[in-house]
């Protein structure tokens, strides 16, 4: 439970625009889309588009963790909060799906997957030696 309550304040950090140390050295402070559009490598139309569609997810995620100050202890507050991210994660992908391509989609996705991969300890949770 704990790492899950880790992994979703990173994740809410991060989607909040929040500059994050990273364990390698350096901060990560990222425009909203840029990873999509670089992995993607999307025209100047496009990727103004992603970029729109993921400022709004933020601004939305920003919103919920505002609203979540002074209840992180209670449960109920958590799950309502869950369900809000689930949500808007789930219209993002929507929006996504109206400029992106079934192939963009599909490489995003595994690229996706490949960043779950990377736990607090480097690739698949492993230490460095």
């Amino acid at each position: 439970m704990k790492l899950f309550k880790t992994t979703l304040a990173v994740a809410v950090l991060a989607a909040a625009g929040a500059t994050i140390a990273h364990p390698g050295g350096g901060m990560m402070n990222h425009q909203p889309g840029e990873r999509i559009i670089k992995t993607l490598n999307l025209d100047a139309t496009r990727a103004a588009q992603v970029t729109a569609i993921m400022t709004e997810a933020q601004s939305q995620r920003r919103a919920v963790f505002e609203s979540m100050k002074g209840q992180r202890g209670d449960p109920a507050a958590r799950e309502a909060v869950h369900t809000q991210m689930k949500a808007i994660g789930e219209g993002t992908k929507a929006k996504l799906a109206q400029v992106l391509t079934a192939d963009e989609l599909a490489k995003l996705k595994e690229a996706r997957k490949g960043m779950r991969h990377h736990g607090p300890h480097g690739f698949e949770g492993k230490k460095p030696a």
